[in-house]
């Protein structure tokens, strides 16, 4: 595991509480102050070997839609109600007011 992928999963599990989202970009800047590092971001998601622990089920795109989930969209929807957080339609309800 790499450093960069080690403080995406820091980051994600000490500043994105349950009931909250974030996006690939925003994590990208919580961690480095960098929103262009989401595409690097993803891809530490997408390994994410700590799930759910490291809560990857809450990192959206940047319109709110779910995206990818190795586990499978069902799983990362469940996670997410069980937080408290809408699904509809694959996108995320009230995203503004929940995204970190």
């Amino acid at each position: 595991m790499t450093e960069f992928q080690q403080h995406c999963y820091r980051t994600l599990k000490t500043k994105v509480p349950a009931g909250k989202v974030t996006t690939y970009g925003g994590l990208a800047k919580l961690m480095v102050g960098n929103p262009n590092a989401g595409r690097a971001v993803g891809s530490a998601m997408n390994k994410n070997p700590f799930a759910p622990e490291v809560p990857c089920h809450r990192v959206v795109k940047a319109n709110g839609d779910l995206g990818g989930f190795n586990q499978g969209s069902e799983t990362k929807i469940q996670r997410l109600k069980f937080e408290g957080v809408s699904v509809t339609h694959g996108k995320i309800v009230d995203f503004q007011k929940i995204c970190v």
